[in-house]
Formats: C-alpha cells, sequence, structure tokens
C-alpha cells in the first residue's frame, strides 16, 4: 500500500509541474503587453492679469465771480430759448453787456451756484440765467 500511495504522489507531482508555469515550448502560451500611462505633465498656473489703476476724477474747478458767487468750471453747450440778456454778473441786478435772440448758441465755460450759465459770447465772459437756456439744440428738435 505504501508502494500505491508513493506512486499516486508521485504521479500527481508529474501532472501538477506543466502547471505551475514552466514553459515547455507550447504554442497555448498568451503574452499580454500592458502600456504604461505616461505621467501628465503639469499644466503651467496662468499669470494673472494686472489690476488696472483707478483713474482719479479730477476735483471740479471752482472760480467766483466779482460778487463772490461760486462757478464750477465746465465746458458745454447751451441755446437760448428765448430772447435772452447776457450780464456781467450772475444777478438780474447786473450790468446788461447786451441781448441775443432765442435759439443762439451759447459756448458755456461754467455753471453757477445760483442757476446762472457762465458764457464765452464773441471773445467777452458773460452771464445769462439757466431760466432761459437749455442744452437741447432747438434745430435738431424741430428737424424730427
Amino acid at each position: 500500500m505504501k508502494k500505491y500511495g508513493l506512486l499516486i504522489l508521485l504521479l500527481g507531482m508529474i501532472l501538477c509541474i506543466p502547471g505551475c508555469g514552466f514553459d515547455d515550448g507550447g504554442e497555448d502560451i498568451t503574452v499580454t503587453i500592458i502600456k504604461a500611462t505616461p505621467t501628465p505633465e503639469p499644466t503651467p498656473t496662468p499669470e494673472a492679469t494686472p489690476t488696472p489703476e483707478v483713474t482719479p476724477t479730477p476735483e471740479p474747478v471752482i472760480e467766483q465771480t466779482a460778487s463772490g458767487v461760486n462757478i464750477t468750471k465746465q465746458d458745454g453747450t447751451y441755446y437760448a430759448t428765448a430772447d435772452l440778456n447776457l450780464r456781467t454778473d450772475c444777478s438780474a441786478e447786473a450790468e446788461f453787456i447786451t441781448s441775443v435772440p432765442t435759439g443762439t448758441a451759447l459756448t458755456s465755460t461754467g455753471v453757477s451756484d445760483n442757476g446762472w450759465i457762465q458764457v464765452n459770447y464773441n471773445g467777452t465772459v458773460c452771464y445769462a440765467s439757466g431760466d432761459y437756456v437749455t442744452q437741447t439744440d432747438p434745430a435738431a428738435a424741430s428737424a424730427q
């Protein structure tokens, strides 16, 4: 019985040896090729866009008339809405310089605290009441 046990053991070992990975040169061999995934290159960090500097708003230029009324300097064009008297200061009591007809374009150089408009009329600094001027061109308004 010992002989049969040894024989079965030996036969089992012989049959197991080809299944343990020993290559006998047969054609049943399967080879699996594994491709390695390359390590990705790090994405460069984009440069930060610089924050633009804030352009400071210029301080308004303020002058005073002979009577002490503050004039904030600003350019513009105004149009007379009625026959308009131009004066030497920001007051109806100021000296009269000239009169302009309705629709006359006046080049403004400033606006006073009391509503009068400083204008340059034929090279002379004059003042016109803001009640009788508009920034809307009457010729453009009537063309519509």
